[in-house]
């Protein structure tokens, strides 16, 4: 991979988590709005495992910021990556553990 490669795969990776805020629920209109990703493709991703709804209301999924973080990155996955769903499932996983180990180094 060449610098220039490198260094837009780490801007890539650099995913904004602005708008929602810490301990709110968002609808599937709205976490469609934050991500640009249409509700059917919320849905669609829900039944695939690739993202979990937080609960559901009314038959209708709810997001926090963390599942609306998650649903940028999907996205972001598909759409610069064009990775399919197999590789988009293992690369989730990857950085799901990694998040997961960089959040128990912190606290320590």
């Amino acid at each position: 991979m060449s610098e220039e490669e490198a260094r837009n795969f780490s801007e890539f990776m650099q995913v904004s988590v602005a708008n929602p805020a810490a301990g709110e629920l968002y609808n599937i209109q709205v976490a469609a709005e934050y991500t640009a990703i249409d509700p059917e493709g919320i849905r669609s991703y829900c039944r695939q495992g690739f993202i979990t709804a937080v609960e559901y209301r009314d038959g209708e999924p709810l997001f926090d910021e963390d599942g609306i973080y998650w649903l940028r990155r999907l996205q972001n996955l598909r759409s610069e990556m064009h990775l399919d769903g197999r590789a988009l499932r293992v690369v989730l996983d990857l950085m799901r553990e990694v998040e997961s180990l960089r959040q128990a180094l912190r606290a320590k």
